[in-house]
């Protein structure tokens, strides 16, 4: 019991964690933190990843509860697409959308005493806050965490873009500016010049069709720069099993662009709530120049008003098409914090260093250059041209 009538219960045993389900599932507002999408991943990473949940009590009643992972992973110093590795490290990740509920700021300051002092035992070697909203009262109260904690910012806060979506189609087309309204209609056009009469949407949603929609997504995604880069969506059993869990609950959406019954692009995510969370796309690199990745995107944002769906949840950076179609935007970033020690203060300072060597070269006149560099290099290791999603 802390100060404030305020119990934290942790749980690191997955069997353990029926204790604070009923909490986690009323709380819960986010397919990245949904109870099932934990679970299974923790299924699928073995020894790797173990639960860490904390639930924060005031009298009888769970106020929130905070969903991490603790993982012995490498140590890497992000240089924008080159990342070399320090070391292994056991780290504690809350993660993103991982506090559930309202957290008060008594609360969060209990929180991050708990962390420093499993920080201070050596439980762990650092805790990272993953995108959490610049303001929450985590973040401050991580912040005012003492200095030999080594409290930083892993990265300049990054914009997470979202859209909101009026109540009929129409209201949505309106919604465009005269300009961009114009955009689109002139690459459906090209389109229907080359490809006449060829262009086709389709949908995935059912229990049943996730697997076909992995298989198509995959002939799109083996194209692209993020697979030269080891990032982006992957048809393996991990994938396949989320897909099925959320079509299950009635909450995935998978769409799918074609030209002459071929799969050319394709967008994925989840409507959780009043809400489209966009989680992974792709597009045929060949056909960059009419940026059907663009039109898919118009295409399912008329379909999500027409669900009755009221926002469309972009997620972090700054890709054009997150700011042509997005309504409003927030900071978000990573935090860490330190256990006290000589490799860890090493650490501490690489990535600092790192932090402020990525914030310098963002200033540059040439970064899209080098950029565009880096993204035909992953292209041509992914075995043929591509670039990121226009939208």
């Amino acid at each position: 019991m802390t100060a404030n009538n305020i119990t934290l219960d942790i749980y690191t045993d997955a069997a353990q964690l029926d204790a604070v389900k009923e909490d986690w599932c009323r709380l819960q507002n986010h397919p990245n933190v949904d109870w099932e999408h934990f679970f299974l991943y923790l299924g699928t990473q073995g020894v790797v990843a173990r639960p860490w949940v904390m639930a924060a009590r005031r009298g009888d009643a769970v106020e929130c509860v905070v969903v991490g992972r603790i993982e012995s992973e490498r140590a890497t110093v992000d240089l924008g697409y080159w990342t070399p590795v320090l070391g292994r490290m056991t780290s504690l990740k809350i993660l993103t959308e991982g506090v559930l509920g309202a957290m008060s700021p008594e609360v969060a300051v209990a929180v991050v005493g708990k962390m420093c002092e499993s920080l201070a035992e050596r439980l762990f070697d650092r805790i990272v806050i993953c995108n959490i909203r610049m303001g929450h009262s985590l973040l401050e109260a991580a912040w005012k965490a003492p200095r030999r904690f080594s409290p930083a910012l892993v990265a300049d806060p990054q914009l997470h873009w979202r859209a909101t979506l009026p109540g009929d189609v129409e209201a949505f087309w309106a919604g465009l500016s005269r300009k961009h309204r114009y955009w689109l209609k002139r690459l459906a056009k090209k389109v229907e010049e080359d490809f006449p009469k060829t262009l086709s949407y389709e949908l995935y949603k059912e229990p049943g069709q996730t697997d076909a929609f992995c298989e198509i997504a995959e002939q799109v995604a083996k194209k692209t720069f993020q697979r030269g880069l080891g990032v982006g969506f992957r048809n393996d059993n991990f994938f396949r099993s989320r897909c099925d869990i959320f079509a299950k609950k009635g909450f995935f959406r998978g769409y799918v662009l074609r030209l002459a019954g071929v799969p050319k692009a394709f967008w994925m995510g989840c409507v959780y709530g009043d809400t489209f969370h966009s989680e992974y796309t792709g597009y045929d690199p060949e056909l960059r120049h009419y940026e059907i990745g663009s039109l898919l995107l118009a295409h399912m944002m008329e379909e999500l008003v027409r669900e009755g769906v009221r926002f469309v949840d972009f997620g972090l950076g700054t890709a054009f098409y997150k700011q042509r179609f997005g309504t409003e935007s927030w900071e978000e970033c990573d935090l860490v914090l330190y256990a006290p020690t000589f490799r860890n203060r090493f650490v501490a300072a690489s990535m600092a260093g790192a932090k402020w060597v990525r914030s310098t070269a963002m200033k540059l006149p040439f970064v899209d250059r080098i950029k565009k560099m880096w993204r035909q290099r992953a292209a041509r290791q992914a075995g043929q041209g591509g670039d990121d999603a226009n939208g």
